[in-house]
């Protein structure tokens, strides 16, 4: 049966920021067959069988996607707030070495609730181990994913274990167990230009040649970085992945805060798309991002929320706005992103770093119908610069109302359609408790 959603306000997120302010959109086997005013909504014959749902003048936008996160870290959230990513690094390995699938699969269920609550219907998860247990939780849920493992060499991770060619055959068997579910997508990562051997970072991204998939890493995160990679191979991160042959268009890198001039271009040439992490960045006194050179040169750039360990929160409303405020506070330049550029970096810009942007990131029609429902009012009424400046500026996960992933409200009116939350926060409880006992 279709479903027409009515007399709501939506931000189609499209390339114009079209919004429709008194809106409908009509939805038939999972996708948005049109979008716009509700006054132009087309008569179909089966109108009088569609589901139709009164949204009472609430704001619709696209899901949010998060491209970069560690959900099966969620655990030991606050286990260290305090120095800079090889320094925190250090701090958390004797709490996050141990972990086991079965802590994996747990964190997983504690960010998949998270980032649902907060809007965000995709999300890149990054792991070692258990290449498909993000995507197993978020179908679970109703969530989009797009999992894979990262590798690494032992010998240059300290506290390092083997995880390759283990990635690569739990990939394979991931992608078997969701063959046919259009909701889950992976690839292949390899963790770091200073955690892999170039032998290795090679062969990943061949692995991931050879089976169609995308290629994932985290790169010039630190200045520290930088320094050690241009020490021991003679280029800069980019430069040095660049010369291995691995940037191109199915290539996502997340973090890439210290580039210089020729580090983004070889992004622009090779089609690279790049996931901005603000709020961990600074936690981690990573340093400013440059994503106005980056989008000004036509690189993709996406918004992350990296682990609870690095942010303490899944909330990509707080990375919109952090992401503005970071950057105008940099750049003494009250004008440096605006809230229509963050709201595409949070959904449409998204949606074509993860090589998604034909099927997610907007409300157009042909699209999956993949959004979020906010309770959101102004003294003054809503208008689309009132609606565009709150989406960035004020709201939070406490104003969705509802989120839709495929057609399917998976969460609505506080709770979650498709799981038992409280049974599930039980099982959390019980397991947080062994895991403080061990």
């Amino acid at each position: 049966m279709d479903t027409l959603l009515r007399n709501a306000f939506i931000y189609t997120g499209d390339a114009q920021h079209r919004c429709h302010t008194n809106g409908a959109l009509l939805i038939s086997q999972g996708r948005l067959q049109w979008v716009g005013d509700e006054a132009d909504c087309p008569e179909t014959s089966d109108h009088t069988a569609a589901r139709v749902v009164d949204l009472g003048g609430r704001v619709v936008m696209p899901g949010l996607v998060n491209t970069h996160t560690h959900g099966g870290l969620s655990l030991h959230r606050g286990c260290c707030d305090s120095g800079n990513l090889f320094q925190w690094a250090q701090t958390l390995a004797p709490h996050t070495s141990p972990l086991t699938l079965e802590d994996n699969r747990w964190g997983c269920y504690q960010a998949v609730l998270e980032m649902v609550r907060g809007g965000i219907t995709t999300a890149c998860d990054c792991t070692r181990y258990g290449a498909g247990l993000f995507a197993s939780v978020a179908a679970e849920v109703g969530m989009r994913a797009f999992g894979g493992a990262m590798a690494n060499s032992p010998a240059l991770r300290p506290n390092g274990r083997p995880n390759w060619p283990l990635a690569l055959e739990e990939t394979r068997q991931a992608m078997a167990d969701h063959a046919g579910d259009d909701r889950v997508r992976f690839y292949l990562g390899a963790h770091s230009p200073y955690s892999c051997t170039p032998e290795l970072l090679v062969e990943v991204k061949q692995a991931a040649n050879q089976l169609g998939l995308p290629f994932v890493i985290h790169a010039a995160e630190s200045r520290e970085e930088v320094e050690m990679v241009q020490s021991r191979y003679g280029r800069r991160p980019i430069e040095h992945l660049h010369h291995l042959g691995v940037l191109d268009a199915r290539t996502l890198l997340a973090h890439c805060v210290w580039l210089d001039e020729g580090e983004m271009a070889l992004l622009a040439d090779t089609g690279a798309a790049v996931s901005h992490n603000p709020i961990s960045n600074a936690k981690l006194a990573s340093g400013v991002a440059p994503v106005m050179a980056l989008r000004a040169r036509g690189v993709p750039v996406g918004l992350g929320t990296d682990s609870m360990l690095s942010n303490n929160a899944l909330n990509l409303f707080q990375e919109m706005k952090f992401a503005v405020l970071l950057q105008r506070a940099h750049h003494l330049d009250g004008h440096a992103l605006s809230a229509g550029d963050v709201l595409a970096m949070g959904t449409r810009e998204g949606a074509q770093a993860l090589g998604w942007q034909d099927e997610i990131g907007s409300l157009e029609a042909g699209k999956e119908a993949d959004l979020v429902v906010l309770d959101i009012d102004h003294p003054l009424g809503l208008t689309p610069e009132r609606v565009l400046s709150d989406l960035v500026f004020a709201a939070g996960p406490q104003h969705v109302q509802a989120v839709m992933v495929h057609g399917e409200m998976i969460f609505e009116a506080g709770r979650f359609t498709r799981v038992d939350e409280a049974q599930i926060k039980a099982g959390l409880r019980e397991h947080g408790l062994s895991l403080s006992n061990a």
